[in-house]
């Protein structure tokens, strides 16, 4: 089968980057945008093609991956299943846009759509979207493959909510993948874009030049702050990729020119020996990319920020929230100012700055 993978962002958050800036090394047919790459579909994309499928992936940051030309492109190329993917409340407007314009040009294709929203939000969004047949709930690089191989009994898919008739059906959930080894890295060549490191959570505010990429090492959080979704949906358990596996995707992307990553972990700094291998090991094959992740600060990985600085760790953003220890408290973010302070200088004193913090 045909598959398209569509990105759907916020137009506000990113930007193209202005030519006299660009950078003609990596620039060849391709656009440079200030913007996070997105990852989710870069990694379902070989994970589906090794179930036999093709697929073409769009982001709409690129000017000619707009609403109009992937309806053309679903006109003419006619893929058999079409994959929304999108991240927040401010992309959805778009997403149900992009569904009807999609809808409009091939009524008959199934319109799956993906994502954190999509998955805390599933019923409501079939309620309001005629033109959206399927969400998916949680990780995709299992339920997707499923679906495709069941897109006549819907009702097999675990995780999969689906409309029939005027009946929305949400289907039994499915377990987390534990074994996060066992797919293979993103592909990040197929989009004709070359994303330049911003500022985390799409923030179109240049960090540098340099040829930029995300990863994610890990998936989960434990805690129990109440504002976060992330813990309910992964069952508030951690799980990661081991050290040899994240070295083997460094490796690749320090050969291919990449020179700035940054980990969309979840929560990076869980476990200093994990954290210690991998820097070592970045140290030890002498890759030349700066990278930077998310953490808590009150983690025990804290200790890992000399090995951390060392192997090019430059940017730490930390989940400070507040600077009131009794809304610190009310959020049950079950950490202190004094515990907010010592991380944040002891991250500056081994040189990782900028340091920046959510509020």
């Amino acid at each position: 089968m045909k598959i398209f993978l569509i990105y759907i962002r916020d137009e506000d958050f990113y930007r193209l980057l202005p030519s006299e800036l660009g950078d003609s090394r990596f620039s060849e047919g391709r656009v440079q945008v200030m913007a996070f790459p997105p990852i989710g579909i870069e990694t379902l994309a070989p994970v589906i093609r090794q179930h036999g499928h093709d697929v073409r992936m769009f982001d709409t940051c690129h000017p000619q991956m707009k609403k109009e030309h992937i309806a053309e492109a679903v006109r003419t190329e006619k893929p058999d299943v079409i994959v929304l993917s999108f991240l927040s409340t401010t992309s959805y407007p778009a997403t149900r846009s992009m569904a009807q314009r999609l809808k409009q040009t091939f009524p008959d294709t199934p319109v799956i759509v993906g994502g954190v929203f999509a998955t805390i939000n599933a019923k409501e969004i079939l309620a309001d979207s005629l033109d959206i047949d399927f969400v998916a709930k949680g990780e995709g690089e299992e339920l997707l493959p499923e679906f495709l191989e069941n897109l006549d009994f819907p009702g097999k898919v675990g995780g999969l909510v689906w409309r029939l008739g005027n009946e929305i059906i949400e289907n039994p959930p499915r377990p987390i993948i534990e074994n996060l080894d066992q797919f293979p890295y993103p592909d990040r060549k197929s989009l004709p874009i070359d994303y330049i490191e911003s500022m985390p959570l799409d923030v179109p505010a240049a960090l540098s030049l340099d040829r930029f990429c995300t990863m994610q090492t890990s998936r989960g959080c434990p805690n129990h702050c109440v504002y976060c979704g992330i813990p309910s949906l992964a069952d508030r358990k951690w799980r990661h990729r081991s050290p040899e596996h994240v070295l083997g995707e460094m490796q690749q992307l320090n050969d291919e020119g990449y020179r700035s990553i940054y980990f969309t972990d979840d929560q990076f700094l869980l476990n200093s020996k994990r954290i210690g291998a991998i820097c070592k090991g970045i140290i030890d094959r002498k890759l030349k990319f700066n990278w930077g992740c998310e953490g808590r600060v009150d983690s025990i990985a804290t200790d890992q920020f000399p090995i951390m600085a060392m192997a090019n760790c430059n940017f730490l953003a930390f989940g400070v929230e507040a600077g009131s220890q009794k809304v610190l408290d009310r959020l049950k973010k079950k950490q202190t100012l004094e515990q907010v302070e010592h991380a944040v200088s002891e991250a500056k004193r081994y040189g990782m700055k900028p340091s920046t913090a959510f509020f």
